[in-house]
């Protein structure tokens, strides 16, 4: 069976339609989360992924979704995540604005989402997951699978687990925009960027070759 592991799409729905086509039509397809905010086409990713029955990952935007869309549309409150166009949650909630069943809908399955999923040796959690490994299941590592990075030593360095770089398992995961995907040891990032003008990127698991795309300029303007 062939396992692709998909970066963060954030509603890059014609550049996700593009890289799948380069891959095998057996190809079985996880997502580390992040399918949401930013991109102009949320909506139509999540039902995507959702109809076809993927596995995805919960990301942090999925999370803000959860907590803030319907107070936006009900007008009841600004957040961050709405206002603040680093976040991009204006992009979701114009998307959904005036398809309330399918927001439910939407909505109701993200509540499903892992932190994480486990398969062989490989750990695959939205964010920089390893140094929580041992942690995983418990509600206090929540935040951290989600917000995570590598070059966080100074903001979550005080709570990772001691001895993480030398676990006999490879983390895959998003959330840290790379340029080109982030290898080391045994983790590997693999969020390129698509909604900043980037390439969206697929990880075949067992081979680690990688498949990319350049962003559909639909996706962002």
């Amino acid at each position: 069976m062939y396992r692709y592991i998909i970066g963060d799409v954030h509603g890059c729905f014609y550049t996700l339609q593009k890289l799948i086509a380069k891959l095998p039509k057996e190809a079985s397809l996880i997502f580390v989360g992040d399918l949401v905010d930013k991109g102009n086409f949320s909506k139509e990713t999540v039902e995507f992924v959702m109809q076809n029955g993927y596995p995805c990952i919960l990301g942090n935007h999925e999370y803000l979704m959860l907590l803030h869309i319907e107070e936006v549309l009900d007008g009841k409150s600004n957040p961050d995540w709405f206002v603040n166009s680093s976040f991009g949650g204006y992009k979701t909630v114009e998307n959904y604005r005036n398809d309330p069943q399918r927001l439910q809908e939407h909505l109701t399955w993200i509540k499903t989402l892992p932190r994480y999923i486990e398969i062989e040796n490989y750990f695959i959690t939205h964010a920089f997951g390893l140094p929580y490994y041992k942690r995983k299941n418990l509600q206090s590592s929540h935040t951290a699978l989600m917000s995570n990075r590598p070059s966080d030593i100074k903001t979550w360095g005080w709570d990772w687990e001691e001895g993480y770089e030398q676990y006999d398992i490879i983390n895959i995961y998003g959330h840290d925009v790379v340029k080109e995907i982030e290898t080391d040891k045994n983790h590997i990032g693999i969020d390129t960027g698509c909604v900043y003008g980037n390439q969206l990127t697929a990880l075949e698991l067992g081979t680690m070759r990688c498949y990319t795309q350049e962003v559909d300029s639909r996706d962002i303007k």
